[in-house]
């Protein structure tokens, strides 16, 4: 690694101890990677992390303040207010584009998450390396990463194509049918009409294996002729075809404000027939104070909160979910969990199904 004067300032521990750490951290970081300097990150986001073993950390090294603007992902348990130290976005979501953050196509920013990295280098065209827990921090506080991978243009081209060959195919199935058959590649999918909600729903179920952070799509069904084709009607994963849940559980990523008030509309004026959470950041909450009420009416709204925090509430309870990320995460857990379209969720819901 290369350091600036000032840099090298701040790794010597001028600077303080939290800088002096987080230095230390970006340097062995970019000396693994082979990054000969570090570069500016507009913002950036820190992934799972339990209060438990994470709190004195996050005190102690951000009490005296962020060189960027910082989220959390929903803590496993519960995050409270006063583990936060000042000058920490109090933003805790697992959907972090969805509050507040200015992201700009091609900027570098710090992203943790599996939802939230592929979200932002595949939907928001900005450019981020999957980042641990303590590489996030680090940058938060330096403001600085190792220029590595997905930051250069030769990291993000495309190696695979996805041909959409099915009209109306479910997005989330997509994505886990790719990241269980394309593991590690970037893959363009052609033939789709995207909107930043259809990147949301794709984000978390193609990179829920943490090593598809990246994907393209296109609305052109021509595959370029540098890549391998595959379709997507022989690589889809098909929903489990179950009916017997206990409980269905909606927002993993946390719901937008779109899709809580679409969710509502769905529901308004009518009963449902199943138990079930909705997740969802408060800013987003904030939002929606009319449909969120719908919504809580109807079931239960976890603000601020992952579903992974109410695993042992849902023991002994079969659970579907729309989110194929989530659906693994149960079931390593030993949660009978399984995956279900958005339409077989609102048919549990009306009690269709």
């Amino acid at each position: 690694m290369h350091l600036t004067k000032a840099q090298e300032h701040c790794l010597q521990g001028e600077m303080g101890e939290p800088m002096a750490w987080a230095m230390g951290k970006l340097v062995r970081l970019g000396d693994e990677c082979g990054s000969s300097r570090l570069v500016p990150v507009r913002s950036a986001h820190i992934p799972d992390w339990d209060v438990s073993s994470r709190r004195d950390r996050i005190l102690s090294l951000a009490v005296d303040g962020l060189a960027v603007s910082c989220s959390l992902n929903p803590g496993r348990p519960l995050i409270d207010d006063e583990f936060l130290p000042p000058g920490l976005m109090n933003v805790r979501s697992c959907a972090p584009y969805l509050c507040g953050h200015n992201v700009s196509r091609d900027s570098i920013v710090a992203w943790g998450g599996r939802a939230a990295c592929a979200f932002v280098n595949s939907g928001l065209g900005a450019r981020s390396e999957l980042e641990s827990y303590d590489d996030s921090l680090a940058a938060a506080i330096s403001g600085l990463t190792p220029e590595r991978g997905l930051h250069r243009d030769e990291g993000r081209k495309a190696t695979v194509a996805v041909v959409i060959d099915t009209p109306g195919i479910d997005l989330g199935a997509l994505g886990a049918g790719i990241s269980a058959t394309l593991s590690g590649e970037v893959p363009q999918i052609c033939g789709l009409r995207a909107g930043l909600g259809d990147f949301k729903k794709l984000s978390f179920a193609i990179n829920s294996r943490g090593d598809m952070p990246l994907f393209h799509i296109t609305a052109q069904q021509n595959v370029p002729n540098d890549l391998e084709a595959f379709y997507a009607s022989e690589i889809v994963a098909e929903p489990d075809g179950r009916e017997d849940a206990d409980l269905l559980i909606l927002g993993c990523p946390h719901l937008s404000e779109q899709e809580v008030n679409r969710w509502a509309r769905a529901l308004s004026d009518r009963g449902v027939g199943i138990m079930t959470w909705f997740f969802i950041s408060s800013l987003c909450s904030d939002k929606s104070p009319k449909t969120g009420e719908i919504l809580r009416c109807r079931g239960m709204i976890g603000i601020d909160r992952c579903p992974l925090s109410l695993k042992d509430e849902m023991n002994g309870k079969k659970v579907a979910c729309t989110s194929p990320g989530l659906v693994g995460c149960l079931k390593s857990s030993g949660i009978d969990a399984f995956l279900v379209t958005d339409d077989d969720a609102l048919g549990m819901m009306l009690g269709k199904v």
